[in-house]
């Protein structure tokens, strides 16, 4: 499992009862028409996770908080309340903070409050997703205040991609009295206004707000597990937008309705290397052979979905696809590999063994994913057709970090994989680079890969994009076709319906199409026109 999606998904509690729109709709509904001031959306889940100070106590999608850095939809880094940064040596970045940004108590954001975003992950969120990220990166002792606006900070080694750690959606402005005391105050173009448990959201506008100022006046996000029912609360008028709605309802909706789509993340499935026929690339290049990529885009995701053969869409910056072959579905040199790798069906029971003893696999899958189940049967059932004893378990997210990064219990997982953070350079920075600090069973360290990641993002940090592209498909190259350290499944899009008075938004290309920090911001910039 890759640590950022599971640290990510951390955050988010699955709804334990299904909503009836009833009781989503004790808020006011959405009222249409002219001078509309709210914008109401079905969501599939919704937490607001730890309160403060053990957490942000907000979705992203609500854009209460915002990044120290923010992106644009080229994924390329832009100022934010950091309005400008420079590198002055290896180890040392200098950070001009904004002038006349204001947290929502009125509060101004300066150098101090620049550096609480840091100390906040090194001394109370220790075990979280940017912690993870900052061992042996930075420490208590990295930060001086040179005046109220300027920040130096000085990392233990060099270390090029600390800006795009600052565009990540928990490297958010706090007001440090605020959040010590439990309260919800960020800087963005939203406030808070209420948070009702497993009903609804409430933001209402910042209309203090340092950049431009969103279209409606009040926000609204209610969580809506069941797919089929987030379509009728769109077709009943109760929500404006829905979010994920059943694949088979589009062809149906697209005939009254706006779809909204984009790239959101990719299936992917991840090895445990401490399985001793798992650390074999023969044995993984089998695995992958059998994975049929066209039947999973085409019968589970219906045609919304692209086969995925890298980490990275061909719409997107560093892609290698259409660039090289892949691995590609091929039961046939399947069974040659397997038993290149040593594994053959010796005792003619329809399963492969070595040295006289059966092998069987246990695939888990993240259960709240509405496609996983689906794709996880297709697999399985390939895998056994290979001649490799599969079974499938479902995970909740309760369990999920437990049996993935502490016990180990599984042989392959299809995990969820996506841009979290920085460009789309960051993908392979967490999937194949063995000294980002982070942990787990699937991790596969090589030193070339390293190299070659290393190189890239000096490259880019240097906005030499030519080549730091080089680099990095060479990256790619190694670690999916010569290495298989993880077999990629399908490209998923952010896929959203919407009344088409709803205009003017596309989704990001994160996997939260709200992410916080976009300066084309994903909820600030639609608008309802009659």
């Amino acid at each position: 499992m890759r640590r950022s999606v599971r640290c990510l998904m951390s955050l988010i509690l699955i709804i334990a009862f299904m909503l009836t729109l009833v009781g989503c709709g004790e808020k006011p509904a959405s009222k249409e028409g002219k001078g509309k001031e709210e914008l109401v959306i079905a969501m599939a889940s919704y937490s607001s996770g730890k309160m403060p100070p053990e957490g942000l106590g907000a979705g992203g999608a609500t854009q209460i908080y915002e990044p120290l850095l923010f992106l644009n939809k080229k994924m390329e880094i832009q100022p934010g309340l950091v309005s400008s940064w420079k590198r002055l040596d290896d180890t040392t970045y200098e950070f001009k903070i904004r002038e006349g940004v204001k947290f929502h108590n009125g509060k101004e954001f300066d150098a101090e409050s620049a550096k609480y975003v840091f100390m906040v992950h090194l001394e109370k969120l220790k075990t979280g997703y940017m912690a993870q990220r900052f061992k042996g990166v930075i420490d208590k002792n990295s930060f001086k205040i040179i005046d109220k606006y300027t920040l130096e900070v000085k990392t233990l080694k060099p270390y090029p991609f600390l800006p795009n750690l600052m565009t990540q959606g928990q490297m958010v402005g706090l007001d440090p009295e605020s959040f010590e005391n439990g309260k919800i105050v960020g800087t963005g173009p939203y406030k808070f206004k209420e948070d009702v448990k497993d009903q609804y959201v409430v933001v209402e506008r910042n209309d203090d707000y340092w950049g431009k100022k969103p279209f409606f006046k009040r926000v609204v996000f209610k969580p809506v597990p069941d797919q089929n029912t987030r379509v009728m609360a769109l077709k009943t008028g109760d929500v404006d937008m829905a979010l994920y709605p059943s694949i088979p309802s589009l062809k149906d909706l697209e005939k009254e309705y706006t779809i909204f789509k984009g790239f959101k993340g990719f299936p992917f499935l991840m090895f445990n290397f401490e399985r001793s026929y798992l650390k074999n690339v023969d044995f993984r290049k089998a695995l992958c052979m059998a994975v049929d990529r066209e039947k999973i885009a085409k019968e589970i995701y219906q045609g919304t979905a692209e086969p995925a053969y890298s980490l990275i869409p061909k719409e997107l910056l560093y892609s290698i696809e259409g660039e090289h072959q892949g691995i590609s579905f091929n039961p046939k040199e399947a069974k040659k590999m397997l038993e290149k790798a040593g594994y053959k069906d010796s005792d003619k029971d329809g399963y492969v063994d070595q040295d006289g003893k059966n092998l069987e696999l246990k695939l888990v899958y993240w259960a709240a994913d509405e496609q996983y189940k689906s794709i996880a049967e297709t697999i399985s059932s390939s895998f056994n057709e290979l001649g490799v004893k599969t079974n499938i378990s479902a995970l909740e997210i309760a369990a999920y970090n437990e049996v993935l990064l502490e016990k180990g219990d599984y042989d392959i997982c299809l995990d969820s994989g996506g841009i979290f953070w920085g460009s789309t350079s960051t993908m392979l920075y967490d999937h194949f680079y063995g000294k980002s600090g982070l942990t787990g069973f699937h991790s596969l360290i090589d030193a070339e890969i390293d190299k070659l990641i290393e190189e890239g993002m000096e490259l880019e940090s240097k906005n030499d994009i030519k080549g730091a592209a080089a680099k990095y498909k060479a990256a790619q190259k190694r670690a999916v076709d010569d290495l298989v350290i993880e077999c990629p499944v399908v490209f998923q899009k952010h896929i959203v319906a919407a009344k088409k008075n709803v205009k003017n938004f596309s989704p990001f290309s994160h996997y939260g199409m709200f992410t916080i920090g976009v300066t084309e911001n994903m909820i600030g910039e639609i608008k309802w026109e009659d």
